[in-house]
């Protein structure tokens, strides 16, 4: 990697770049006939070491949907997802001197990816020192000042729900016109960051294209679900959730407010992804699939219509399966075989803590209902809340062997931008500053009764307690559902390593180059 060149000294906003040869060509000719034209802006996902508890990666819905709005609104658009380079930051230095691209924007969805974030900004700067960098995502959104502390190279940062805000500040930039006005945007001026008035959501999802799945790659080698195979695809059809749970930052992304695609919009996505790529199991990866009823009766309507032999999971609130108890059949015939219920407790005090508004009567209704017509139940719970004690776990082991087919437990992680994060900023219970630690595997805050390295023992001694009874290896090979089986052998795997204590990294993990390391 070569240094970059000293950047010239501007008179407009610190947020305004010299555009490039090309664009400013293009500027000319605009105000010279009137015409529009078209911005050349990538996309990218940075380069990530994949989680070694998951070993799998999918391409970035929001991107895709990203990519496919842009598109249509007649700009150039290209997608990095700098993962499934075989080289991937030698690669995508190489991509980004080859690329002759006016804008970059990089994406940032959770935490855990702050750093990979930064380094991938730091990167695009040194590389192409006049281009014009956007960051978007949660994560950028939700902490946008200290985004901008950390990497000043951003120019802007698109302020939650991406496609119209970005569509307009594209448009804003050729010419000189000021992408400072666009709504949903913050950037900085004279040093101070300045955080526009926001954009209204979009009402109707509908409206939007489908998402560019051929802006992407599907068939890379990197994309894949264990135990799922090639057939498997991650699709997304609603933003956002109705609930205000404290820990949850997709409830502050998109204030509260659930939105989803129609059922018939849905369909139709799954018989694409089916027909043009050969994908026949769908995994619904937003946090509360079936929230608003109207729309899962129009799915299970289209989807029963349609020709389409599937298999399909989804994430739930437990209310909404008490809810739609009279849906569940045809769910299952309908492909359904797994739930993840959202359980995160069954500890009063700590389900008040998390503003979950269920008990375990309720919980415990879901689970069985899903059961009795043979829908596998993923039991998600978080350990470590500020009054969590061995008991606590010990009442969650035996209620999860009781109610759910498998246990993810989690440890409690006050997610920067949540009110959880401010109470336990609030409360002095930070222990790790660490945005990469902030996984949900490792222990980042102090209990009243333990460590961090105590929740984190406790933690694995009743994951490995749960996942070595005997009933857990008689499904693994005699059970005749062949997710059980898939499933339990995938977790009997990662045991094994966990065991041995043996280190994974992926086959094309590459280290971040000093020169850009945070």
């Amino acid at each position: 990697m070569t240094p970059s060149s000293r950047r010239k000294p501007r008179n407009w906003p610190q947020s305004l770049k010299k555009i490039s040869a090309i664009t400013l060509i293009n500027s000319i000719t605009s105000l010279i006939t009137g015409a529009d034209f078209a911005v050349k802006i990538l996309l990218l996902d940075p380069p990530h070491q994949i989680f070694a508890a998951l070993r799998m990666w999918m391409p970035s819905p929001g991107l895709m949907a990203l990519g496919a709005y842009v598109e249509q609104s007649g700009h150039k658009i290209e997608i990095i997802d700098s993962t499934t380079l075989e080289r991937p930051w030698t690669d995508l230095e190489e991509r980004l001197r080859r690329g002759n691209y006016d804008v970059v924007g990089v994406t940032c969805q959770a935490a855990t990816f702050h750093k990979d974030a930064i380094h991938a900004v730091r990167l695009v700067r040194r590389t192409l020192p006049e281009v014009t960098i956007i960051g978007g995502g949660g994560h950028f959104t939700l902490n946008y000042e200290v985004m901008f502390r950390q990497a000043p190279e951003v120019d802007f940062i698109i302020m939650g729900e991406g496609e119209e805000t970005l569509v307009e500040l594209l448009n804003s930039l050729p010419g000189g016109r000021d992408g400072c006005r666009v709504a949903g945007v913050a950037y900085k001026k004279e040093g101070k960051i300045v955080c526009n008035a926001a954009r209204p959501l979009i009402a109707d999802l509908d409206t939007l294209p489908m998402p560019g799945y051929h802006l992407m790659d599907l068939d890379n080698p990197t994309y894949y679900l264990h135990g799922m195979g090639r057939r498997a695809v991650g699709i997304s059809t609603s933003r956002g959730c109705g609930d205000h749970c404290s820990y949850c930052s997709e409830s502050q992304l998109w204030q509260a407010n659930w939105r989803g695609r129609s059922g018939a919009m849905v369909v139709k996505e799954m018989e694409m992804l089916h027909e043009r790529y050969n994908k026949s199991l769908f995994v619904f990866n937003e946090n509360s699939f079936n929230q608003n009823r109207k729309r899962n009766e129009d799915f299970l309507e289209c989807l029963g219509r349609s020709n389409l032999t599937c298999d399909f999971w989804f994430q739930s609130r437990i209310k909404d399966i008490l809810r739609d108890r009279d849906l569940l059949a045809d769910y299952k015939k309908l492909g359904l075989y797994e739930v993840m219920l959202g359980v995160e407790s069954i500890s009063p005090e700590t389900l008040k803590n998390y503003t979950k508004n269920q008990n375990v009567e309720q919980i415990r209704e879901a689970a069985e209902l899903l059961r009795s017509h043979g829908i596998m139940v993923m039991t998600n719970v978080m350990f470590g809340d500020v009054n969590d004690t061995e008991e606590t776990l010990k009442t969650i082991y035996k209620f999860a062997a009781d109610i759910g087919d498998f246990l993810v437990m989690t440890l409690t992680t006050p997610l920067p931008g949540t009110r959880y994060y401010d109470q336990a900023e609030a409360d002095g219970r930070i222990e790790e500053r660490d945005f990469s630690k902030y996984d949900f595997m490792h222990p980042v805050i102090r209990n009243n009764a333990y460590s961090p390295a105590e929740i984190l023992a406790l933690q694995k001694k009743y994951l490995k307690k749960y996942y070595t009874r005997p009933s857990i290896f008689w499904k693994m090979f005699f059970s005749p559902n062949k997710f059980i089986r898939m499933a339990y052998k995938l977790i009997m795997r990662y045991a094994y390593y966990e065991a041995r204590q043996m280190e994974w990294r992926q086959a094309n993990f590459q280290e971040v180059p000093p020169e850009i390391k945070l």
